[in-house]
């Protein structure tokens, strides 16, 4: 099975952004699963999920990347062994560091995980007025990113968006970025093509 973490701060619209990834994926067959990683006690993005057909895991009351490590790799090997997925698709809390989430189930015995692919999900609409406050996260989220998907589109000028394409550069991501819409699915075809689907 492959992995695709799917990252960003709190807001950014990432479950959105899942449910147009899930589209191609489906309509070609593949098996998904999605575990969804909600820091409280209330799952509101898998009700979200579950009411559009998903099956949905909830890691409750804690972070996956530090936390609830060994509740993913149980998730992972019940996953792989009852269900053989094609793609589990991870949705960290808004303050999980990808990196953790990757190196947590990593050569771990009983999980064959075939590839990582990391996407970051950026708020366009909100970025250029909360980055400084949020650098540090946004930093460690993007230092492991194969795409960065800038999200809400429609709330930002163009000169916006280039504004905060050259941000990314400057906290050092060098990966390439796909400006989306999670609600209408506008540029998610970027996404596709980075997986070969």
């Amino acid at each position: 099975m492959r992995l695709i973490i799917v990252a960003g701060l709190l807001g950014v619209g990432k479950t959105s952004v899942i449910m147009r990834m899930l589209d191609p994926m489906i309509a070609k067959g593949l098996k998904v699963v999605v575990i969804e990683n909600d820091f409280g006690a209330m799952g509101v993005d898998s009700e979200v999920l579950e009411k559009n057909g998903m099956k949905v895991r909830d890691l409750k009351g804690g972070c996956i990347c530090c936390t609830l490590q060994a509740g993913l790799v149980d998730d992972l090997r019940i996953l792989q062994t009852e269900y053989d997925p094609d793609y589990v698709i991870v949705e960290p809390s808004g303050i999980a560091d990808p990196e953790f989430v990757v190196r947590s189930v990593t050569d771990v015995d009983g999980i064959d995980i075939e590839g990582v692919f990391t996407a970051i999900v950026v708020d366009c609409e909100r970025f250029l007025k909360v980055k400084r406050m949020f650098e540090r996260p946004l930093r460690n989220q993007l230092k492991i990113a194969n795409l960065a998907l800038l999200n809400k589109i429609d709330t930002a000028s163009p000169d916006d968006l280039i504004a905060i394409e050259n941000d990314l550069r400057g906290f050092g991501y060098d990966g390439p970025t796909a400006r989306i819409r999670g609600d209408t699915g506008e540029g998610m075809e970027r996404f596709s093509e980075a997986l070969g689907l």
